[in-house]
């Protein structure tokens, strides 16, 4: 009977642990947050360094992460955020975000340069 028990305490751990564990990886990782990721890969000459603005505040600058990796992103609290690229020569055009609930963690945005009549720069996707 104590072999039993010794069997049932061993699995009683082993789920625990492997419990604990799930819960550090997803809260530590970041999953439990709200991103706006802004990929910036078609405008990477003209865009680098620009500055991203969310909610009339300047959060960063877009610098590709490694050699050729040109996706930034941003933590932002759940809920609606206005998105702007400020380039020194370039009208930003906003975009509003929805973030949290049914419209998921994650927001990505593609950042277009249109050098037409002015030049703009515009968020697509979504």
């Amino acid at each position: 009977m104590s072999d039993g028990l010794r069997l049932l305490r061993w699995r009683a751990a082993v789920l625990a642990v492997g419990l604990a564990l799930v819960f550090a990886w997803v809260h530590f990782s970041g999953r439990t947050s709200h991103t706006i990721q802004i990929d910036w890969t078609w405008g990477q000459h003209v865009l680098d360094s620009a500055e991203v603005e969310i909610d009339g505040e300047v959060v960063g600058v877009l610098v590709p992460y490694g050699r050729g990796n040109y996706v930034t992103g941003f933590r932002v609290e759940a809920g609606t955020h206005v998105v702007r690229v400020l380039h020194e020569d370039c009208v930003a055009v906003p975009d509003t975000l929805e973030l949290g609930g049914s419209a998921g963690r994650v927001a990505i945005r593609v950042a277009d340069y249109e050098d037409d009549f002015t030049c703009r720069v515009v968020l697509r996707g979504g």
